[in-house]
């Protein structure tokens, strides 16, 4: 996710309450057939739950809105009494077994997840799920530590184009109706589980996979902005390994945030489509980070919210990798200097794993972008370009099937570099404050001086790089260097390429 403000009427928190993953519970694969009237957001809907689960387990608990009518529940076929408190909803079991599917029907009309919002004078309805509000239009456990495979049928009426998460394998057309099959062979958390229905132009690409754009009638000849998707998909394949869905998509949508990062299918805010920004294309910056997300925060999952930014921190710092590939060394230095230097004093001096949290989005904010990618950065820069990216796509590897924790990132890190990161992660990664960069002018000389203070030695030999600016020229800089000699007389400014320091003169 790019999380910006000011487009849509979806928000963060608008009221839903999901509850817990219960130990040992494990949803593995949802199908869902929802029947929705796009002008009410009326839904009648069923989904089966296939579920691993301790034998000795007496009630499964899923989040579901209670703005949603259940009508009934079936466990293994069988109809069951259900109780419901709150957006969760308690099913009973019985017997010894250690996996059971669970059918729910409902309907109404939710109140968060599901959404109608227009620009340009056409109306979207879509869905939007982060943190929990995918219970807002479906069963399941909201949580990213319980990824699951998709199968949804959605039913609509006949003029409406669909988009949603997962490969297209059905889209029927019957008494006035459309029914549009999407498929997600490969897990994702609920939250990345997403549809859109509005009036679109698809684009179609050749690449890895197949690329499909979505946009909204009013602005299809954007979709070049878009153009360089293919290369992006091979640029990341390289350093992070296979893609991990069979397919791509975006879809335009006039949401809240910049991007989502709904698995296979991003949603990419409708008016950053025709946005420019000295030269930049801000529309492709969105659609790199949320690519990044199917490999970081979709296919290797965080094992709580507290380890948001192994999730954010990566998409925001492997954006910066992308451009550095596709464009050149030069704009890579470039984004990552931005990196660095769009994060408040707060937020770079706040822990990037919490001790707790109240609400998930207490966790999203610039700390787990900017800082985790910062931290991503000084990682690479410690342990070397080979132990760095070869840990990287071990960790895809290993953690394609099971979520990923702060301890054991760091762990898979260690084992591949052979060496001990946990003064770091005590300084960097769990630590408060942002240390300083301290540097003096000598203007006699024009010579220019730094020193590191306070990182508790983490810095040391790390070559990172400044960025020196005099007048209208610029450099980038060894760190290590300690001085710079630039031919100018006035007293240069100096930023961190990619490290978060805050900078003092003497």
């Amino acid at each position: 996710m790019v999380a910006v403000g000011g487009c849509g009427e979806s928000a963060v928190d608008d009221g839903v309450e999901a509850p817990r993953p219960q130990p040992g519970v494990d949803v593995w694969h949802v199908r869902a057939d929802i029947t929705l009237d796009p002008a009410t957001r009326q839904l009648d809907a069923t989904a089966a739950l296939d579920v691993v689960h301790p034998d000795t387990l007496g009630r499964l608990v899923f989040g579901l809105e209670d703005a949603l009518e259940v009508v009934t529940v079936r466990v293994d076929g069988e109809t069951v009494l259900f109780w419901r408190e709150g957006d969760a909803l308690d099913v009973p079991l019985a017997g010894a077994d250690d996996s059971s599917r669970v059918e729910v029907a409902y309907r109404g009309v939710p109140e968060a997840g599901l959404y109608a919002d227009a620009f340009a004078g056409q109306t979207v309805v879509y869905t939007d799920g982060w943190p929990d509000r995918t219970a807002g239009w479906l069963p399941a456990v909201h949580h990213p530590s319980d990824p699951a495979t998709l199968d949804l049928t959605l039913d609509v009426p006949e003029a409406a184009e669909v988009v949603a998460s997962g490969r297209a394998v059905g889209d029927s057309l019957a008494n006035g109706r459309r029914r549009a099959r999407f498929v997600l062979d490969e897990p994702a958390p609920p939250y990345t589980w997403a549809f859109a229905i509005g009036d679109f132009t698809v684009t179609e690409q050749d690449g890895p996979v197949p690329i499909r754009h979505a946009l909204l009638a009013a602005d299809a000849h954007l979709a070049s902005r878009l153009g360089r998707t293919p290369e992006i998909l091979e640029t990341l394949a390289d350093f992070l390994g296979r893609y991990p869905y069979e397919t791509y998509a975006t879809v335009q949508v006039p949401m809240a945030y910049a991007g989502m990062e709904n698995a296979a299918a991003p949603f990419l805010r409708a008016e950053l489509y025709g946005a420019t920004a000295e030269g930049r294309n801000p529309i492709e910056e969105v659609n790199v980070h949320e690519i990044v997300h199917q490999w970081w925060g979709n296919a290797v999952v965080p094992d709580d919210w507290r380890d948001l930014w192994l999730s954010e921190g990566a998409a925001t710092y492997f954006t910066t990798e992308v451009y550095a590939r596709l464009d050149g060394p030069t704009a890579g230095r470039r984004f990552r200097t931005l990196m660095s230097r769009e994060i408040s004093a707060r937020d770079a001096a706040r822990p990037l794993v919490p001790q707790s949290y109240d609400d998930p989005g207490d966790v999203l904010s610039a700390t787990v972008y900017q800082k985790g990618g910062a931290v991503f950065h000084l990682i690479r820069l410690t342990i070397g370009d080979t132990a760095f990216f070869e840990a990287i796509r071990q960790i895809q590897r290993d953690y394609a099937d099971r979520p990923l924790s702060t301890d054991e990132f760091r762990a898979a890190l260690e084992a591949e570099a052979d060496r001990d990161l946990g003064p770091l992660f005590e300084r960097w990664v769990y630590g408060e404050g942002v240390p300083t960069l301290r540097t003096r002018w000598d203007e006699s000389t024009r010579t220019l001086s730094w020193s590191v203070e306070g990182d508790g030695g983490t810095l040391a030999g790390v070559p990172f790089e400044l960025y020196v600016r005099q007048g209208d020229q610029s450099w980038f800089v060894p760190a290590t260097d300690g001085v710079f000699s630039p031919p100018g007389d006035a007293r240069p400014a100096v930023e961190p390429v990619g490290v978060l320091l805050t900078v003092e003169r003497d």
